[in-house]
């Protein structure tokens, strides 16, 4: 059967998106024949906008140039004859296999679009028809370069269905006679009056992008997102936000690109349907898609938990990855680029850190998570006193933590009894015994702790000279918190209780008539509040004996005043 094909079909060429012109000089410009014969009336001149491999026997060379694609529809052996308007015109020709890598294959001569036949058969004065076609005489599947060359035919080129060839046409006469391509011999057939179908949608990892494949190439400037309905297992229909060639200079292609307005929610058996609503979703033949499905199955959105453990003093951060659903497992986890063996990295510093997940697809999705920090650091005095005869117990107070927060305090001890890892947990504790004591102070929400320690020292000597005993002559028992109380002192430090140094200690206190009106001996206090006397004079003895530092043993009379 013959089908002849109008030149409209190069029409579908032109797009918005073309940086320049397409043209049919070009592959990516060409004319898409669709049945048994066309009609070239003019033939152009000039090599479009791209430089293009022509074929072997051509020398590679391009002048005048046509390009035509065409798709195997039955398989068989395919023969074509170009016959010149006027036999004088010298036509050559070059075809390609394009099914695997396009257009941009030829130039690229990496195998992806092999050159399958070639002709430069020329003549002076009669040239006459040329193509391929064992019925005329032809052999081979190259046959030139130069004049006298023949034979003007190719063998019989053996075609698949599916298969897309490009046939380069160049008018080596720079006649505008024109010529005709007659398929109608060949076995094989490339008529094409099938709609486009759907073979694959491949989903991108966070399944909002789809990469649409036709059966055959589809006119770019007849998709759009209208196109397409995509509805989810449980009937929710996604709007689609754009549907684009994947190559946006091409006129036509089998590759589209698909973006939903937000990412599905849920896994499942997914639906895309093609409603063609403004009815032109067509092939380079005019053939209309047709309101069609595709099923697509998609792993629910990849979900996982991170446990992040804050930084203390800027350090010592870590974080715990745990997958929980979506995605294809395996599932594994990287931070900074760096594997997290078990889904755990500890040591990290604080502040952001770039964490990647991927699963068996190799999907890759990226997050930045933040570490925190966590201020604490403690002080301890160094300058406490020594144990001695004299201090018997000393008070480890005046630790500061800062910022200033609550915190759980933990003393250990280090002395001549051994090693208590719970010495005290009170912000000041006494100590008795010479030795080390170490103090960890931790935060109760994070965790967070810091260390501090001191070094009580023991000495046999005393720091108070009790040689140089003193007593006040007056003492006023009002309250005001001012010589209240009357006990001896020494002149380096009088507002200390030195009372407790003295191994022994007796004091008694008369009234000016000679009476006792206080008596402390033994285990009693040593000293006088005198709350209970009248203001007045009175009189005092006291005895004092000390082995502490130097050796003491005095008697010390004298008078006191009362006075409120």
């Amino acid at each position: 059967m013959t089908h002849r094909i109008s030149t409209f079909l190069c029409m579908a060429m032109a797009g918005p998106l073309l940086a320049q012109t397409t043209s049919s000089s070009d592959c990516n410009g060409s004319i898409q024949l669709c049945g048994g014969n066309y009609t070239e009336t003019s033939s152009p001149t000039g090599t479009g906008n791209t430089y293009e491999f022509t074929g072997t026997c051509n020398l590679n060379l391009e002048s005048s140039s046509i390009w035509y694609t065409f798709t195997v529809q039955e398989s068989g052996n395919m023969s074509f004859i170009l016959d010149p308007a006027n036999d004088l015109d010298d036509y050559d020709w070059g075809m390609f296999n394009i099914t695997a890598g396009g257009c941009a294959g030829i130039n690229a001569q990496n195998g992806s679009s092999p050159e399958v036949a070639c002709n430069s058969y020329g003549n002076f004065g009669f040239n006459g028809p040329t193509g391929i076609s064992t019925a005329n005489g032809g052999t081979g599947t190259s046959n030139g370069p130069g004049n006298l060359n023949g034979p003007a035919f190719n063998a019989d080129l053996p075609v698949t269905a599916g298969q897309t060839y490009a046939l380069v046409v160049m008018n080596w006469s720079n006649s505008p006679n024109g010529y005709t391509i007659d398929f109608t011999q060949s076995t094989a057939s490339i008529y094409d009056d099938e709609p486009p179908a759907i073979t694959s949608v491949m989903p991108s990892c966070n399944n909002q992008l789809f990469e649409l494949q036709f059966s055959e190439f589809v006119v770019t400037n007849t998709v759009g997102a209208l196109d397409f309905t995509f509805t989810s297992p449980s009937g929710t229909v996604i709007p689609l936000a754009s549907a684009t060639p994947i190559d946006v200079a091409a006129p036509a292609q089998p590759s589209y690109s698909l973006a939903l307005a937000a990412p599905p929610t849920e896994g499942g058996l997914f639906t895309l349907t093609i409603t063609s609503l403004d009815g032109n979703v067509e092939d380079l033949c005019g053939n209309v898609v047709l309101d069609t499905t595709f099923q697509i199955m998609l792993t629910a959105p990849l979900d996982y938990d991170l446990d992040i453990t804050t930084a203390c003093n800027g350090v010592g951060g870590a974080v715990e990855a745990t997958w929980l659903s979506g995605g294809q497992a395996p599932v594994s986890f990287q931070l900074q680029g760096e594997p997290m063996p078990g889904g755990a990295a500890t040591g990290l510093s604080a502040g952001n850190h770039v964490l990647t997940v991927l699963d068996a697809q190799n999907c890759q999705w990226t997050d930045t998570i933040t570490v925190p920090d966590h201020a604490l650091v403690v002080q301890v005095p160094q300058l406490y006193d020594s144990l001695s005869c004299s201090v018997a117990v000393v008070l480890l107070a005046g630790v500061e933590v800062a910022p200033p927060q609550d915190v759980l305090y933990t003393w250990s001890a280090n002395t001549a009894l051994g090693l208590d890892p719970a010495f005290s947990t009170s912000p000041a504790p006494e100590v008795d015994l010479a030795g080390i004591y170490t103090l960890i102070v931790t935060d109760p929400v994070s965790g967070c702790s810091d260390t501090g320690s001191v070094q009580i020292q023991a000495t046999t000597t005393s720091y108070v000279d009790l040689s140089n005993i003193q007593a006040p002559n007056l003492v006023t028992p009002n309250g005001d918190g001012h010589n209240d109380i009357w006990r001896p002192f020494v002149p380096t430090d009088p507002g200390r209780d030195i009372t407790g140094l003295f191994d022994t200690f007796e004091l008694t206190v008369f009234n000016r008539w000679g009476q006792a009106v206080y008596v402390s001996h033994g285990g009693g206090p040593r000293h006088w509040q005198a709350r209970d006397a009248q203001d007045g004079t009175y009189f005092y003895t006291m005895a004092v004996s000390s082995d502490c530092g130097a050796k003491v043993d005095k008697q010390l009379n004298g008078n006191i005043t009362v006075l409120r």
